[in-house]
């Protein structure tokens, strides 16, 4: 499909690799709002818990090089469908197995197949949109992951109340199975990157890979927001599930809506304002992170604060982020993501099974949500150092 074609299709485009990227981390969230019913269920502990989602994170990270050499060989639609039907698999394989172990196993595979969403959905809208909005169609693609997460944080602690965590499961991979159809219609068939070095490689600007070290700190520092939020209103502050699921869902939904806000703004201010503009949104994280913290003191409201503004930087950096990615290898898109997810999805390997075992071993949140903190501080400062990374060089 040519690069016209492409443009043409934009906003379908942006569309389905947003729909494709939330299905693809679905299981990355899910047991962090099901936790109570699982535990009951199975007999694990917190930090059993948190290591299905290091796990799902961590093997996307594990698997993001290689899967952005597998987008480039057979192209972004197949990665795309390839990837929810690992999803699909995965879900009802863990569901009907109903044990620790195929929870595990589920979350291994679903991870690596996520790796292939990572990097086909960069690829597919980087074609499709110019660069003026780059930064807002990449949000937005983004946005699925916040989406999903909304829906889950609302939906799945209500559900594992009345239902099985099986079934939950069970519903979303018939979801991930569904949207197969829609992916094969939508999403661009873009195959390779265009400039590549004597040994077929694509060609990378030197120190990027201050892009994947940054990534870890972000997303390592960040990921309990997602995973552990409703435990921790739950079990800390003593909310009951469905009111800490609707907080949550509802700090979710406002970073989703104020990725695309500051989406706009990187666009208008440009591409070499991207980074330092990411720099100042993890400073704003290392102070929620404070905030969540202080709720354990100062109540329900203020830890509602945190969390509000911590989903919002969040998102928000994420989303330059990736226009930030395209803007320093535009002619090796897939191969830029992989390096950086390499980093990004190794942060979301380390914290949330930390996260939890400190929660364990320490009796309180304190200390894991001030851990976190420091991440974000060292995220900042490691963005800040990415800055001067530049274009493609031979």
């Amino acid at each position: 499909m040519n690069s016209q074609a492409n443009a043409g299709r934009g906003p379908a485009v942006v569309a389905a690799s947003m729909l494709a990227l939330g299905i693809g981390s679905s299981l990355g969230f899910f047991p962090g709002y099901f936790v109570a019913a699982v535990r009951d269920d199975l007999g694990i502990s917190r930090a059993q818990v948190g290591l299905l989602v290091s796990l799902h994170f961590g093997c996307t990270g594990l698997g993001s090089i290689i899967g952005a050499r597998i987008t480039e060989k057979i192209g972004t639609r197949a990665a795309v469908i390839v990837d929810q039907l690992m999803v699909a698999v995965a879900a009802w394989a863990a569901a009907l197995l109903d044990s620790y172990a195929a929870l595990v196993g589920a979350a291994v595979f679903a991870g690596f197949g996520y790796a292939l969403a990572n990097a086909a959905t960069n690829e597919a809208v980087a074609a499709a949109v110019p660069e003026t909005r780059r930064t807002l169609a990449l949000s937005a693609k983004t946005s699925g992951v916040p989406m999903i997460a909304l829906i889950s944080a609302v939906l799945v602690p209500w559900a594992s109340d009345r239902w099985s965590w099986n079934l939950i499961l069970m519903i979303a991979g018939t979801v991930a199975a569904a949207n197969v159809l829609i992916s094969s219609a939508i999403i661009p068939d873009i195959r390779a990157a265009r400039h590549r070095t004597r040994d077929g490689a694509s060609i990378l600007p030197r120190g990027f890979w201050w892009f994947a070290v940054s990534a870890f700190f972000l997303v390592g520092s960040s990921q309990p927001l997602f995973s552990w939020a409703v435990p921790y209103l739950d079990e800390g502050l003593g909310t009951s599930k469905p009111v800490a699921g609707a907080i949550a869902g509802a700090a979710a939904g406002l970073g989703a809506v104020c990725m695309s806000l500051t989406a706009l703004r990187a666009d208008y201010l440009g591409r070499t304002r991207r980074v330092p503009l990411i720099v100042g949104l993890c400073s704003i994280l290392t102070a929620a992170n404070l905030v969540v913290m202080s709720g354990l003191t100062l109540g329900l409201v203020v830890a509602t604060i945190g969390l509000l503004i911590g989903f919002v930087a969040q998102l928000a950096a994420i989303g330059i982020m990736h226009a930030a990615v395209v803007d320093r290898a535009p002619h090796a898109v897939a191969r830029a993501t992989g390096v950086t997810m390499t980093g990004y999805y190794m942060g979301a390997l380390a914290t949330p099974v930390s996260f939890g075992a400190l929660v364990d071993w320490l009796g309180t949140y304190s200390w894991a949500w001030l851990v976190m903190a420091l991440g974000s501080a060292s995220a900042a400062a490691c963005f800040a150092r990415a800055s001067q990374v530049g274009d493609v060089v031979p």
